[in-house]
């Protein structure tokens, strides 16, 4: 029997021989989104035996009780289940899953009840909602799909796109291949910088989401058949322990259809984190700071290339060049660059520690502040501290065994940040930085970049098995003020993105380094109040034409987003003075726009009517009229935005990156003014309002 609830805007249908949902329609655009009927399971359940240190994944054994309730404000469907089964195995744990639909709303919340009534067995993880078969439109290959890896992804086609050599083989967040199904999966909070997915075409929209206020890791899992069988598949995975005779909602799920672009989904999951986070409140300076002097090289596999001893000249040059009075030190620390951490103590053949503080000072005495880099992730396996302390600190799987990651030739472990030991270690170390030499910023590297990972280890102190993201967190509220105490101006960093962690720092870095679907405007919509910092050096493994490509992209995506530009004079050298000059161009420009920056809202290409193909465009409303940063990398002649209602009076003018200004040309096209746009590969039109 199938059984449906529906409203004015969607209709969902679960079919109780079947045993999972079979049409999820989109009422306003009438498009059944399940496109391919296929067997699977409404949910997973990850569970380890007791003292077998090995998980198995079961799937709902029998299908108990189904029922549709009407009520005042919309319907709710209940299916329960009996019991589970993987394989010969069976578990005694029932399930219920709830699904509610409001009478005028485009969203269905869902949860999942589990009772966990085997003596045997206690649940570590739940997948669910577990939705397949799935393609907006009469055309899949017309489908995009918006994910949050790092600042965000926007991929087209992406049944054909993310089973491609280039997805199969990144070095993160990759495609994995299971038998004839491809999937992606990236956890919350850090490689997934939100916790919310959207896929759409022209005329539809589906938006899947987690509302966890208790922010356990969570996976957020894209499947398709690929070419040959094109359907995709989402799923949400919540790391969460159900012990024997516990009773347990995981989470919160939103799940809705529309007729809009991702701009809906960004606007939606923004009203509820909202609810539970605040934003950045950060000393009033930072808001005038546009680049910052970015110093890897003072150690890096034992080559040393500069000491502590020149910090001034280092920090001057960084003044001279570029104006940037933000220094950023890091390979200071003992064996220097990605070698022993986490003995963050001045590596001896660099200088004292009083040389150190001294550098230090002297920046601070001249109109600037440093930064200092300290990894807040791993384990140096070579450190003379690894059997002692450690292995004790490290993130345990389900077999008690450690996380391995290398980089370079560098060989670490994962750390669990919801370890207490762990977590005093790296608070007290970064609050000595700021007290003994005088730092005002402490970046926190990988903290918002690297997988989040669930911890069994019983040792450590944290209540669940998902509790990485919580123990982050106690670092950053207990961290941020005590820096404070200390020196008002302090302020944090940290590697790539993390809402939850937004409402701490200052700046996130993210990246230029390996080409795929980057949408960096996904989460600077999402938050405009949060900061980038983008990577705009050139490329050390790029040579000629294509060298200055990725350099010139790199600089307009960043002016585009309005980021803090991550500035490294050591990545300029012989036969770079075109680069470096036009480094140079380029923040004297950012400069320019941080004070229309620092007082308007990103809102991407929203109320842009039109742009012409060969241009970008981004959008920041003024209080007295709009800002629009365009990248015009070809310098076509003729290219245009369209922007304006008909007949509306407004002073419209632009600059650009090579010095030209003056009134933007504009006319009357198809009932909205036309923009002409400066024949320069950056520039900015100001539109006021008279």
């Amino acid at each position: 029997m199938e059984y449906t609830i529906e409203n004015s805007y969607l209709g969902i249908t679960f079919d109780d021989k079947l045993g999972h949902f079979i049409s999820l329609r989109n009422k306003i655009t009438v498009d059944d989104y399940i496109k391919k009927h296929m067997l699977y399971p409404v949910f997973k359940l990850v569970c380890i035996a007791d003292g077998a240190g090995l998980k198995d994944e079961f799937v709902p054994a029998e299908l108990e009780e189904v029922t549709v309730t009407d009520k005042i404000a919309g319907q709710r469907l209940l299916i329960s289940f009996r019991g589970i089964k993987c394989m010969d195995k069976t578990a005694d744990i029932d399930v219920q899953i709830s699904v509610e639909l409001c009478s005028a709303d485009f969203e269905s919340h869902w949860n999942i009840k589990i009772r966990n009534n085997d003596p045997h067995y206690r649940i570590v993880e739940t997948l669910f909602p577990y939705l397949k078969g799935i393609y907006l439109g009469d055309d899949w290959k017309e489908n995009v799909m918006i994910y949050p890896h790092h600042a965000g992804e926007k991929t087209v086609n992406p049944i054909e796109t993310y089973t491609g050599d280039r997805h199969l083989n990144f070095s993160r967040a990759q495609t994995m291949k299971d038998n004839d199904m491809y999937f992606r999966e990236i956890n919350y909070c850090g490689l997934a910088s939100m916790s919310w997915m959207y896929c759409y075409n022209a005329r539809n929209g589906l938006y899947i989401s987690s509302y966890d206020k208790c922010f356990p890791v969570t996976g957020l899992r894209v499947e398709t058949g690929g070419l040959s069988d094109p359907w995709m598949g989402f799923g949400i995975r919540k790391y969460k322990e159900i012990n024997t005779g516990e009773t347990c909602i995981v989470g919160d799920y939103g799940i809705a259809v529309t007729n809009r672009d991702w701009h809906w989904g960004a606007k939606r999951y923004r009203k509820y984190i909202d609810t539970i986070i605040d934003m950045p409140q950060n000393p009033d300076y930072l808001k005038d700071e546009y680049a910052l002097n970015r110093c890897y090289n003072f150690k890096r596999d034992e080559v040393i290339y500069n000491k502590f001893s020149n910090i001034p000249s280092m920090y001057e040059k960084g003044v001279s060049a570029y104006g940037t009075r933000h220094m950023f030190i890091a390979s200071w620390n003992r064996k220097g660059f990605d070698q022993n951490y986490p003995e963050y103590q001045p590596d001896m053949e660099l200088g004292t520690p009083w040389e150190l503080y001294e550098g230090c000072e002297y920046v601070n005495q001249h109109n600037g502040f440093i930064t200092f880099y300290i990894n807040s992730r791993i384990f140096d396996i070579y450190s003379d501290y690894f059997n002692n302390i450690g292995r004790r600190w490290a993130i345990k799987d389900e077999a008690l065994n450690m996380t391995h990651e290398q980089y370079g030739e560098h060989k670490f472990v994962v750390l669990c940040p919801a370890c207490q030991e762990w977590e005093k270690y790296l608070i007290n170390t970064a609050s000595w930085m700021v007290r003994c030499y005088g730092a005002s910023g402490i970046y926190l590297d990988q903290l918002g970049s690297a997988t989040p990972l669930p911890c069994y280890d019983p040792v450590h102190g944290h209540s669940d098995n998902g509790d990485f993201n919580r123990g982050y967190l106690r670092i950053l509220k207990e961290l941020l003020p005590r820096l404070r105490a200390m020196n008002p101006n302090s302020f944090l960093m940290i590697e790539n993105c993390g809402d939850i962690y937004g409402s701490y720092v200052w700046g996130n870095l993210t990246w230029n380094d390996e080409p795929y679907d980057e949408f960096f405007n996904l989460y600077k919509y999402t938050f405009p109040e949060y900061i980038q910092v983008n990577m705009v050096n050139p490329l050390k493994d790029l040579t000629g034409e294509e060298k200055m490509r990725r350099f010139h992209r790199d600089i307009a995506g960043a002016m585009l987003l309005g980021s803090v530009f991550w500035v490294g004079l050591d990545r300029f050298g012989p036969g770079d003075d075109e680069l470096s000059a036009y480094m140079g161009k380029a923040i004297a420009l950012r400069k320019e726009l941080n004070e229309f920056f620092k007082r308007g809202r990103y809102v991407d290409d929203e109320g842009i009517w039109a742009i012409s193909g060969e241009i970008s465009v981004s959008h920041w409303q003024l209080e007295d009229g709009s800002l629009y940063v365009i990248a015009n990398l070809g310098k076509k002649k003729g290219a245009f935005l369209e922007i304006l209602p008909a007949g509306v009076d407004n002073d419209v003018t632009y600059v650009d990156i090579d010095g030209g200004k003056g009134t933007a040309a504009c006319y009357i096209e198809g009932g909205c003014t036309r923009v002409q746009v400066p024949a320069a590969e950056l520039s900015y039109i100001l539109v006021k309002n008279r």
